[in-house]
């Protein structure tokens, strides 16, 4: 993951100050930083202003990092809370469906991509604090305590929201 550069990996350089460890670390973890925050944003926009405001931040914050361990997820605990700061200044703002776009006749309701979308569709129709704890718990591995951390609620309200979201899922697939 930090394969070293000399005798010091790309967060060491980056902790020291080095911009070339800062843009090393956002090619390495640009993608998975803009797929975590679009998971809590629900917005494409919002998910791309996250990245940015993690990676404008690193060099200043780089240096909490104790080494404690791993980097990759410090690295989404500080993507987190920056989507989740981000759901907090936006107003909710009306958006516009793009409509839906016909199948093709080649894709069946059993096929695997119609049912990954029919998932998509079903987590982003949770409500923010739903869909919050559900990508955090279910696709990103975090604990019940750490959720109840980052958000700043009980590990018991974590496992309260979890089950909601997965029984909302549950009836949104059935139809």
């Amino acid at each position: 993951m930090n394969e070293p550069v000399g005798d010091k990996s790309p967060v060491e350089l980056a902790k020291a100050g080095s911009p070339e460890a800062i843009r090393r670390l956002y090619e390495q973890f640009g993608e998975e930083i803009y797929r975590l925050a679009y998971q809590i944003t629900d917005s494409s926009a919002d998910a791309m202003d996250v990245v940015q405001d993690v990676f404008l931040a690193l060099p200043d914050v780089i240096r909490r990092f104790d080494g404690h361990g791993s980097f990759d997820r410090w690295l989404s605990s500080l993507t987190v809370r920056t989507a989740l700061a981000k759901l907090r200044r936006r107003s909710r703002r009306a958006e516009v469906p793009l409509g839906a776009y016909p199948l093709s006749p080649a894709l069946t309701v059993s096929d695997p991509i119609i049912e990954k979308l029919d998932l998509e569709r079903a987590i982003e129709a949770l409500s923010d604090a739903l869909r919050m704890v559900f990508v955090l718990k279910e696709i990103e591995g975090y604990t019940h305590d750490e959720i109840g951390e980052l958000l700043g609620i009980s590990p018991r309200s974590s496992e309260v929201r979890l089950f909601r979201a997965r029984k909302r899922i549950q009836r949104f697939l059935r139809g």
